[in-house]
């Protein structure tokens, strides 16, 4: 989730009358919306009753904190602006195509022809010339799971924004060729325009997501090995097997898939293997997705959630959780690659920027709610996620 600074400067009426609640206060248009920041007029809260039809009224995001000085509100009004939707239409699509052409590929079919073109140095690249539509058929299933559970977590984010009146995008698909990724997409996003204000909000929005898509992940993974098989291989570096355009890939195995196989298969022992179904393999993505997005550091998932938890203390554990991922990348160097992504996402800052209400800490019910989500990070991750 990140900031989105591209907006047209048009806006609504806002709340009638919100002035009036002011002792003194400053509107200022900004990047993407317009910004109303003020004191309270000296007896009013934000418990006062012409204060709360203001806030309630008001058609974007709403901070306060108080000081020794009083209460100091801050309302900001997204700049209303046409969604682009020809475009989220445009990477859905693609995105689905390139993970059904995954899928078909797990399934041993190859949906797509190609022609290699020559480079230099008896270097070439394959280029797609012809898509074969029956052999795309049996890569639906993987395909249509894998976006789904990608379409459930930023569904999450996207309705949690919109609760909190949070101008927020519709989620962007990023297809990628299969035969580079193996899964034919780096996944989604969506991009927040207003700004997060207090760390309730800022929980509210961070959990929807992982804890959606870790429980849609469980029951395709329990399906999925359900219909997986087991088969002995002597020397197998892990338990969970996947087969793709004739290559093996070996898959690491979290508290979660270790309990989920328990339940659902009888393994012999030592020398027996899962090799996985496609639909088990999108769940497995699921849950490794999940506790991809809750690493507690810079602006993932896990990094809003450790900051509204814990405020300004956030920054050590964030620092602690990113060199971690130094020792990490000798046993998978994905580790070290996704640790670039998290720096150059967070504009090289590891620790969370502070918010304008930092110091007002979530209630009880929420911090269950973050420890929750806190245990599925705990359930979901693998140390070594693939092996070749």
């Amino acid at each position: 989730m990140t900031p989105d600074s591209n907006s047209q400067q048009t806006y609504g009426q806002g709340s009638a009358d919100y002035q009036a609640i002011f002792a003194f206060c400053r509107v200022e248009t900004v990047r993407a919306g317009r910004l109303v920041t003020g004191r309270l007029l000296p007896g009013l809260t934000p418990k006062s009753a012409e204060v709360k039809e203001v806030l309630a009224g008001w058609p974007g995001s709403v901070g306060v904190r108080e000081d020794p000085l009083g209460w100091e509100l801050f309302l900001f009004e997204p700049a209303a602006r046409r969604e682009r939707w020809w475009l989220h239409i445009l990477l859905l699509g693609a995105t689905v195509f390139s993970t059904v052409v995954a899928g078909s590929l797990l399934m041993g079919h190859w949906p797509i022809g190609f022609q290699p073109l020559p480079l230099f140095g008896g270097w070439w690249v394959p280029v797609p010339v012809v898509v074969y539509a029956g052999a795309l058929v049996p890569g639906l299933p993987f395909g249509l799971a894998l976006v789904g559970i990608l379409a459930v977590h930023e569904a999450g984010h996207y309705y949690a924004a919109r609760h909190h009146r949070i101008s927020v995008s519709p989620p962007y698909f990023i297809p990628f060729p299969p035969y580079l990724s193996v899964i034919g997409t780096l996944g989604a996003f969506i991009r927040l325009r207003s700004p997060v204000l207090s760390r309730s909000t800022l929980l509210d929005v961070a959990v929807a997501g992982p804890l959606l898509s870790f429980l849609v992940s469980l029951p395709l993974v329990w399906w999925g090995l359900a219909h997986s098989r087991v088969i002995e291989v002597l020397h197998a570096p892990t338990t969970y097997l996947v087969r793709f355009a004739g290559d093996r890939f070996w898959l690491g195995g979290s508290l979660a898939m270790s309990w989920l196989t328990r339940l659902v298969l009888d393994l012999p022992g030592v020398g027996h293997v899962v090799e996985m179904h496609p639909i088990a393999f999108a769940g497995w993505l699921g849950l490794f997705v999940t506790a991809l997005n809750l690493l507690p550091i810079s602006q993932l998932d896990g990094g809003h959630l450790l900051y509204a938890l814990l405020g300004s203390r956030q920054r050590v554990a964030a620092w602690a959780f990113f060199l971690a991922l130094i020792p990490l990348g000798f046993l998978w160097a994905g580790w070290w690659l996704w640790a670039v992504l998290v720096a150059g996402v967070g504009r090289g800052r590891i620790r969370h920027p502070p918010l304008f209400s930092s110091e007002q800490a979530p209630g009880a019910v929420r911090v269950a709610v973050g420890l929750a989500a806190a245990l599925v990070f705990v359930l979901c991750f693998v140390p070594v996620p693939f092996r070749l």
